[in-house]
């Protein structure tokens, strides 16, 4: 038997905390001396003690895990709520860093612009045979969700097919937060009337994407909170050298995160096909 201070550093738990439960009938001690008033707790009194801490972390209130404890519920009940509740706070965390890596690329674009940073390369690419499939999608982390389930899944369909990068068509006219119309897929060397079903059901089929004579381009180093750094560059550039964009935009991804804490390792190039101004009016 421990007295409370004791019964306190083995269980990692404040003594205010346990004078507490005994106070409401949580956990009452398992022996109080009736001369000296002390507080005695047993070992055996430990797992109890876990299940009220585990349904504390799950955000339950005193009243609710009196109930469930006093009811029994079983060790495998409280580890499953406790694994759904670790799921849905690493949702948030990654949710959360995302956003924090979205505000330091904004604050960012508040300082000098480093004009070296960005390589902006006009190129000529050839047409290019896609296995892909087309979405209207909540937002941008939706595509990215099924870009990543792509990279995971696809290599074992198309490894006879001499597959090459990753890319992503951008067919919305505007970037409506609710609205992507995107298209997501990956390059094959050799022409082939392929089709692939992946685990949600959804199919891939292949089509030609067109050949563009002039392509602005630019490499990028580092996650897809950078985009609005990178895209506003291609903006600045076409601007200024008198271009206008003819198409939907590009992102080949020339190099994947191994893991979403390594998003920095990500290399993506963006494209979009451009003419010079004023061909366009001469043309017609």
């Amino acid at each position: 038997m421990y007295r409370i201070g004791e019964f306190s550093k083995i269980a990692q738990v404040p003594g205010s905390v346990l004078r507490y439960y005994d106070q409401i009938g949580l956990l009452k001690p398992a022996h109080i001396d009736q001369w000296t008033g002390y507080r005695y707790y047993s070992a055996k009194q430990l797992p109890r003690l876990h299940r009220i801490l585990a349904l504390k972390e799950l955000g339950l209130s005193l009243d609710q895990i009196t109930r469930l404890v006093d009811e029994e519920v079983s060790a495998a009940e409280v580890r499953g709520m406790l694994m759904l509740k670790k799921a849905q706070v690493e949702q948030t965390l990654h949710e959360e860093l995302l956003r924090l890596r979205h505000i330091e690329a904004r604050l960012q674009l508040f300082d000098e612009p480093d004009e070296s940073a960005f390589d902006i390369v006009l190129k000529n690419v050839p047409s290019q045979h896609y296995l892909s499939l087309r979405s209207v999608l909540p937002n941008a982390d939706a595509a990215l969700n099924v870009m990543r389930g792509l990279v995971e899944e696809l290599p074992p369909h198309v490894a006879d097919h001499a597959p090459g990068y990753f890319t992503t068509v951008i067919h919305s006219e505007t970037l409506e937060s609710d609205q992507l119309d995107i298209e997501l897929g990956i390059v094959l060397a050799e022409p082939d009337d392929l089709s692939v079903t992946i685990s949600d059901r959804r199919v891939l089929t292949t089509s030609l994407l067109p050949a563009v004579n002039m392509m602005v381009t630019v490499v990028q180093v580092g996650g897809f909170e950078r985009n609005c750094q990178s895209y506003g560059a291609i903006g600045i550039w076409v601007e200024e050298n008198g271009y206008l964009i003819t198409g939907p935009g590009r992102e080949v991804l020339i190099q994947p995160p191994r893991s979403d804490l390594m998003m920095d390792e990500v290399v993506t190039e963006i494209q979009f096909p451009v003419e010079r101004r004023g061909e366009q009016s001469a043309l017609g």
